[in-house]
């Protein structure tokens, strides 16, 4: 067989395969890659990379969840919507001065991203700036960071772009 012959029949049968296992679905007006049952954002993967590789967290400060101010955050969130929010634990706890982005975790509840400003008994939950549920089928980090600028424009960008989600519901 001559090469551009079976070149020609390689690119026809890839095309035809590929064809046949992926679909790029349009799920409110953005692509996704779906193979297998499985949907893919591509589009969220890449926004993560780029976030990876230009964030400066310099002036974030990665709190430990037992520490007497994480722990002060969290009573903040166990009270903020009882009683169901009264079993909450803190799996990140990122601060830059009063600003503080914590991933918690209940019992009942779906994990959530809260957003605080303050200090002591003076710190406040910034009530539109809650993420809570599932982000199927767009990339978690990029969705939730995209939500919690738009909700507290004046939240330190390097804050948001430091957060690496930790629960399973947001992992990739």
């Amino acid at each position: 067989m001559k090469r551009h012959v079976a070149l020609t029949l390689l690119i026809v049968t890839a095309l035809g395969v590929l064809n046949a296992h992926v679909d790029l679905p349009r799920i409110d007006g953005r692509r996704f890659v779906a193979t297998q049952g499985q949907i893919y954002d591509p589009r969220g993967w890449m926004e993560d990379q780029i976030n990876t590789i230009t964030r400066r967290c310099e002036s974030v400060q990665q709190v430990n969840p037992h520490h007497p101010d994480a722990q002060t955050v969290v009573s903040r969130i166990s009270a903020f919507s009882p009683p169901d929010s009264h079993t909450a634990r803190a799996l990140n706890v990122l601060r830059t001065g009063p600003w503080w982005l914590v991933e918690a975790s209940f019992d009942t509840l779906s994990p959530a991203v809260v957003i605080l400003y303050g200090e002591g008994a003076f710190m406040e939950i910034i009530e539109g700036a809650i993420w809570s549920g599932s982000t199927t089928p767009w990339r978690s980090a990029p969705q939730i960071r995209r939500y919690l600028l738009a909700a507290a424009t004046a939240l330190p960008r390097e804050l948001v772009a430091c957060f690496d989600p930790r629960s399973e519901l947001y992992r990739p």
